[in-house]
């Protein structure tokens, strides 16, 4: 297809403006240097320049140029369904746990853009997982019992603030959204009140380590020395014993930005049902923006980029009747096992390099407290969230690939006229076996707005559950108002 319409930088970028802040020029000596222009390396030199240490916050490309910047800027507890998940399997306290993390995050942004008068576009907002066809009512359900056993202001609800159809829906109340790169650049601000050094456009290379300090080589001539470097990158530039690559998973979602003629409403939301679907309101200006995105997936996978785009752009015009497209763009993240982020000293032992990754596409809020957190282990402070964020904790055990019969295996078990739902590079697909004995494997993704079709074993049809398409077994269309037939994919 031809090139999409509109920016390819996100929005927040572009309607927050750029930055000016000079490469290294000298060499530097500091009590810590922060590798990484995000939310939680900006955070954290914020709280270490207020703690009295020097500090330098160093950024290989633009300020906000990663995950910070591609967000959908939601500060929420709320993500998606977890509270149940982690019940289930590490118990109340962690769970509570957990949602204690990300309030105190949350109140720590809003508390720091007050203070510095930051116009980040701060607002409290509920938050809501939704379902549309209905399909993830009870898991709802079940996340709504879990909110109920820690505590969380929030419930089942048939009914949001917005035109917009849902079959039912979870609510958290008292969220938030922002602008995040407009709240980076006022943090810069205050980093620097506080005597702060701010660092543009140099890269970290490598360290040389010495007893009491480490010198930190980068891609200018110039060093950088410092008894502790926090490494708030969204992988660490550092991997002993490739501990990171071995136990997170990058992630990848697609966002845009449409004009609109009138206000969004209130609220910030992202549906259960597949492919799922996120969006909230913002603006230039005066002018009214709906934020849309979704489409995640394995990073690096074989599937369409534009494809994802496309299929955004077309459930905005299907529910919310835009089509100016101001802007795309994607953004990155890396899950971790637990669902919890790895906040703390790289490796066992080390008190001189720290980490802050994995935040499992919901790193805003508990930004904060991860900030804190590296803060008070540098400060030699006790923090109740040591132990539960650190690295070094007790991870679930991976399941064995082997455990799991294959895909070529399963579609061996069906029998004619059977089918079987299953999943490649985490999107939902489909297996048929015809009369025959052939075995067709499509994408289960209706052609016509992007629900998940699910299997009619009475007639032997993907049925679409959102507007009524019929494709056969072999993905073809027996039904509109879908127009092409279901993508074939290849499992070989």
């Amino acid at each position: 297809m031809s090139r999409l319409e509109g920016s390819q930088q996100s929005f927040w970028k572009t309607e927050a403006g750029p930055v000016h802040y000079a490469k290294l020029s000298k060499d530097l000596e500091v009590d810590t240097a922060v590798i990484g222009g995000g939310i939680s390396g900006a955070l954290t030199a914020y709280l270490l320049a207020k703690a009295g240490r020097s500090v330098a916050i160093v950024e290989a490309r633009d300020f906000s140029a990663g995950s910070t910047g591609g967000t959908t800027a939601k500060l929420s507890s709320q993500h998606q369904l977890i509270y149940h998940e982690m019940l289930q399997r590490d118990g109340l306290d962690v769970a509570r746990k957990f949602y204690d993390a990300n309030e105190e995050g949350r109140k720590l942004i809003e508390s720091i853009s007050k203070e510095h008068n930051i116009d980040c576009d701060f607002t409290e907002e509920d938050a809501y997982v939704f379902t549309q066809d209905g399909s993830h009512t009870e898991s709802l359900k079940a996340e709504a019992q879990a909110y109920d056993e820690i505590g969380i202001d929030g419930g089942m609800t048939n009914s949001i603030p917005i035109d917009f159809d849902v079959s039912s829906a979870l609510v958290m109340r008292k969220q938030a959204q922002f602008q995040p790169v407009k709240f980076i650049h006022g943090l810069l601000k205050a980093i620097e009140e506080l005597g702060g050094k701010i660092i543009q456009h140099t890269r970290y290379m490598d360290k040389e380590e010495h007893d009491d300090y480490l010198v930190l080589t980068t891609n200018t001539p110039y060093k950088i020395t410092c008894k502790q470097v926090v490494l708030a990158t969204l992988f660490p530039v550092e991997d002993p014993h490739s501990f990171y690559s071995n136990t997170m998973e990058p992630m990848s979602s697609h966002l845009t930005a449409f004009e609109s003629d009138q206000p969004f409403g209130t609220g910030v939301y992202i549906g259960q049902d597949e492919p799922r679907r996120t969006f909230r309101g913002a603006y230039d200006g005066d002018q009214p923006i709906l934020i849309v995105g979704g489409n995640t997936h394995r990073t690096g996978n074989k599937s369409s980029t534009i494809d994802h785009y496309e299929a955004i752009r077309q459930f905005t015009k299907a529910e919310f009747g835009l089509t100016k497209m101001l802007a795309y763009w994607s953004e990155h993240d890396m899950v971790t096992p637990d669902r919890r982020p790895f906040i703390g000293p790289i490796e066992e032992g080390n008190d001189k390099m720290f980490v802050m990754t994995g935040y499992n596409k919901w790193g805003l809020a508990v930004a904060g407290t991860a900030a804190q957190l590296i803060c008070d282990l540098i400060e030699g402070k006790e923090n109740s969230y040591a132990e539960f964020l650190s690295p070094q904790r007790d991870l679930p055990k991976k399941e064995e690939k082997e455990d799991q019969p294959s895909i070529l295996e399963q579609a061996k078990q069906l029998s004619k006229g059977e089918a079987k739902r299953f999943e490649i590079n985490e999107e939902a697909s489909g297996m048929y076996r015809d009369h025959t004995g052939d075995i067709h494997y499509v994408n289960l993704t209706c052609t016509h707005l992007g629900c998940e079709v699910k299997w009619n074993d009475g007639d032997e049809t993907w049925d679409c559950p959102c507007h009524g398409s019929i494709f056969d077994g072999t993905g073809k269309v027996i039904a509109g108002p879908a127009k092409d037939p279901l993508k074939q994919i290849d499992v070989s």
